[in-house]
């Protein structure tokens, strides 16, 4: 039957039609923006996963722009290293130019010019801020990221800077305005001064020995020891730079100000008992030095010979060295106390050690005294030490100084190797990474153009029919108008 109210034949075609243009539609977008998840309502569990994977990609791009700044800084280290040991290589072929003892001056000059290019090329080795070769410590970069669910866990590398220009201190460290310390056993240096004594026939030159006899009552002290005692007397900074034994501490004061000296010592007679003292090898007591107690191992004297407190003023903050020569043939010392209390003086007791401070080596004089002090010391510092008189001096030493220079910088090369060998690594895994996730993303998200084209083709064809359906259905009440002609 045929109805002029309705006609269910078009409403199916139409609806048909309709269909088929929605899905055209949708296809046509795919193929335009190349996408076939283009919201949540498309697919919510690939639009979810797909957002939190390009999350993880802008992460992961962050962390390949942070690896090139490490590498960076990588590369300039590398570069000063070569630059380091080329300028170590010339230093050492002084040493046997320095033995023929000509053109003194001239090696002078090139040393320091060689030096401050050292110098130079550490401070130049930094990229964006970084500078391991001048760094102390470590920094911490990080190079990835590793995601468990919810639960984030980053991936770091730490670089131990090689800290070249540093500074290590073995002494005292002030605490409070004052510093003691024992002249046997942190003894900085003992120094054997060039001239002899002539009047002693087994012992001509003069130098500080420690007392070692258990059965001396002096056990453990430093003493000017000769064969006879009493024949020499050094008043003046000349007579003691020239002939007196020297012995130096170092001590990092923190509060400047004036010290009272207070000594144990002891002399076994009147022509024995005085010793100076100074800092920074210039003489702080005047010609009478410091009067010790004569035949009474436990007193302290801190008065010189002339009258008057011993006291020296520090005008600044900083590390010093406090230097002791003898006065007088004989004399011996044990304790020696700096303090900003004039009327503080030991009587009966002995006041505690300062402790050594910087690390728990032994005192040195400077980096040709020892291996540990050798390998606690930095590459600026063992290549101050080797100056042309060392080398001249003392070419052996100077040469184990060098090569310890030089295993520094080759020990940080390889360090730094292996820093640059991670970079690269995670730079490639990164990278890799990357192109596997933005793989995944694609996958779930973007269109096949050649499925989305062929099912273009298919929709059209049904459109067609479908409008062809709905002009058929829409001609069937031509049908019942012809009835009535």
């Amino acid at each position: 039957m045929t109805s002029l109210l309705t006609n269910p034949s078009a409403k199916t075609a139409l609806r048909t039609l309709r269909v088929v243009q929605a899905a055209g539609d949708r296809v046509r977008t795919e193929i335009s923006t190349g996408l076939k998840v283009q919201g949540a309502n498309d697919n919510p569990a690939f639009f979810m996963v797909s957002s939190r994977t390009r999350g993880d990609i802008a992460v992961i791009n962050g962390f390949r722009d942070n690896l090139v700044v490490s590498q960076g800084a990588i590369k300039a280290a590398e570069a000063g290293l070569n630059q380091l040991n080329d300028l170590l290589l010339q230093i050492t072929d002084m040493i046997p130019v320095s033995q023929n003892g000509i053109a003194v001056e001239e090696l002078e000059t090139v040393y320091d010019d060689l030096l401050d290019q050292m110098r130079q090329t550490i401070e130049a080795s930094g990229f964006q801020g970084t500078n391991l070769l001048k760094q102390a410590g470590s920094t911490t970069s990080v190079i990835g990221l590793n995601r468990t669910g919810s639960e984030f866990d980053f991936q770091t590398l730490s670089m131990e800077g090689g800290d070249f220009l540093r500074k290590s201190f073995d002494g005292l460290v002030e605490s409070g305005n004052n510093f003691v310390f024992d002249a046997a056993s942190s003894a900085f240096s003992y120094t054997s001064a060039q001239g002899t004594d002539t009047s002693n026939t087994v012992d001509r030159e003069n130098s500080w020995e420690i007392i070692t006899d258990p059965l001396d009552p002096l056990a453990g002290w430093v003493r000017w020891d000769q064969d006879t005692v009493g024949n020499d007397i050094y008043f003046t900074q000349a007579q003691v730079d020239a002939n007196s034994p020297r012995m130096d501490f170092r001590v990092q004061v923190v509060n400047p100000g004036r010290y009272y000296v207070n000594v144990q010592g002891f002399g076994t007679n009147g022509t024995s008992d005085s010793i100076h003292l100074g800092i920074d090898g210039v003489k702080f007591t005047d010609n009478g030095g410091v009067d010790l107690p004569s035949n009474n191992p436990t007193a302290w004297g801190g008065r010189s010979t002339y009258g008057g407190d011993v006291f020296v003023d520090i005008a600044a903050p900083g590390i010093y060295t406090i230097n002791i020569w003898g006065r007088e043939d004989g004399a011996a010392i044990k304790t020696v106390e700096f303090t900003d209390d004039p009327a503080n003086r030991p009587n009966g007791y002995t006041p505690a050690l300062t402790p050594i401070g910087g690390s728990d080596l032994p005192y040195f004089t400077h980096p040709l005294d020892g291996e540990e002090r050798r390998a606690a010391a930095g590459l600026m510092e063992l290549v101050e030490a080797v100056n042309p008189e060392a080398m001249r001096l003392n070419p052996d030493q100077a040469m184990l100084v060098i090569d310890s220079a030089r295993a520094k910088i080759a020990r940080y090369q390889a360090q730094v190797g292996a820093y640059d060998a991670t970079l690269t690594r995670q730079t490639s895994y990164l990278a890799n990474l990357e192109d596997g996730l933005t793989g995944s993303v694609a996958a779930l998200v973007e269109a096949d153009l050649e499925e989305a084209s062929s099912r273009l083709q298919a929709l059209q064809v049904q459109e067609q029919l479908a409008v062809q359906g709905l002009t058929v259905a829409n001609g069937r009440g031509s049908v019942i108008l012809s009835l009535f002609r």
